[in-house]
């Protein structure tokens, strides 16, 4: 058989106005903003990479669960679960995903602490308030904030997060390095408990707090209408007793940390922070 050959096409030379925007144009790269990049980010340790590789796993697999009832029914049903199991006190459809997996075991971290978690980046956007739950960024499904109680006894805050349940629990439309944040209370006089107690005790132990906004998003595929963003660590410096809508509320201020202080230096691959 005869090999055929294919006559050599005489490529043509670019204008000026072609050349000067063939240089200029770059290839664009799409990434999906609502879960974690796969890409191994060589400021942080391996160690940080893998955290952030079982985040990704984790809410894949929360994403598939929330989107196809055939796949929650097998789970509930692997781990003795009724396929309504989770859905206590009104929780909407991603508590009860959130739950089918931490029964599964597939929840990335399971203890609550103070401060920031390793395979998590500020700015990291997600759909849904039990994402956050899947690997410990802000666990309680309902309440803006989350709390612990320490060694001394006292509760600490370790996240807020918008719940925009009602007019309280809302963080002002201010920039990101001055926050302020209406405590809890629904239509009532708030008073300094649970987690606006928590909150106010930050300020004496100076303890960080993680902050996820809630903002509305056009470009939602999951419907959900919302993204999460975590902002970062905020410290609580004050707090303030006021009067809004006839109802006693508290208003706390939080403040950005330094980007220093934002990610524990064990995580920092070349542990050298620019002052």
């Amino acid at each position: 058989m005869v090999p055929s050959h294919r006559k050599p096409v005489k490529e043509r030379a670019l204008s000026k106005s072609n050349q000067a925007r063939s240089v200029g144009k770059k290839k664009k790269r799409h990434v999906k903003a609502s879960y974690a990049s796969e890409d191994e980010d060589t400021t942080f340790t391996s160690e940080w990479n893998d955290c952030r590789r079982n985040i990704t796993d984790a809410l894949r697999c929360y994403k598939k669960l929330w989107k196809d009832k055939r796949p929650r029914d097998k789970f509930s049903n692997q781990h003795k679960m009724s396929p309504k199991q989770g859905r206590c006190r009104g929780l909407a459809l991603d508590g009860r995903v959130a739950n089918i997996l931490k029964v599964s075991g597939k929840w990335v971290n399971t203890i609550k602490q103070i401060g920031c978690f390793p395979g998590i980046k500020i700015g990291d956007e997600y759909h849904w308030r039990g994402e956050l739950c899947v690997f410990g960024l802000h666990y309680n499904f309902q309440r803006g904030i989350d709390y612990i109680s320490s060694v001394e006894g006292e509760t600490l805050a370790t996240s807020i997060v918008d719940s925009c349940r009602y007019d309280r629990g809302i963080i002002s439309r201010v920039p990101c390095p001055n926050l302020t944040y209406t405590g809890e209370g629904e239509n009532r006089d708030q008073m300094l408990e649970g987690g606006n107690l928590a909150l106010k005790n930050n300020i004496h132990y100076k303890k960080p707090v993680r902050v996820i906004r809630k903002y509305n998003s056009d470009n939602n595929a999951n419907a959900s209408r919302y993204k999460f963003v975590y902002e970062g660590l905020y410290r609580v410096t004050r707090f303030d007793k006021e009067i809004e809508s006839g109802f006693s509320v508290y208003k706390f201020q939080l403040d950005m940390l330094e980007d220093h202080q934002q990610y524990d230096s064990k995580w920092n691959q070349k542990r050298i922070w620019r002052h």
